[in-house]
């Protein structure tokens, strides 16, 4: 009996199933990222909130950001208040992203919009926000919070 030579050798054979494995490793991973991006979406004004807030508490404005709706008075809302959360020292902003949301009141105004009075457990002062509802999910309106 002959063997069969199909012309592949060992190392042609573990390149192949090594591409494969990488294949499959690098569908995982997008898969996965595309994942938190739909887990991302705030479902609720509750979400859409407490995800803004902790968020800004532990200083990542990037991700906060995605949950601010879109005007060019909240954008500068936003801008003061990320300013702000850098002039405080390292300690004083540790103590912030160790800090928990106290949330006071949730009064739902209409359908698409729901307000918040909610505090953390730092400073314990009282604040209010609105969350509206968009397309895109829930997002904070700071015009409320910080009226001009």
């Amino acid at each position: 009996m002959q063997d069969a030579n199909y012309g592949l050798t060992l190392s042609m054979f573990m390149n192949t199933k090594a591409r494969l494995v990488l294949f499959i490793g690098f569908l995982a991973i997008a898969s996965s990222c595309n994942m938190g991006v739909d887990e991302m979406k705030a479902e609720s004004a509750l979400d859409g909130g407490r995800y803004y807030i902790e968020n800004c508490m532990k200083g990542d404005f990037k991700i906060a950001k995605k949950y601010l709706l879109a005007s060019p008075q909240n954008q500068a809302i936003f801008d003061s208040i990320s300013a702000h959360y850098f002039l405080l020292d390292k300690e004083g902003r540790q103590q912030l992203r160790l800090a928990s949301i106290q949330i006071n009141e949730i009064r739902s105004i209409d359908p698409t919009h729901t307000s918040f009075d909610y505090q953390n457990s730092l400073d314990k002062i009282a604040q209010k926000m609105m969350v509206v509802s968009t397309p895109e999910g829930w997002k904070v309106d700071l015009q409320y919070s910080y009226p001009q």
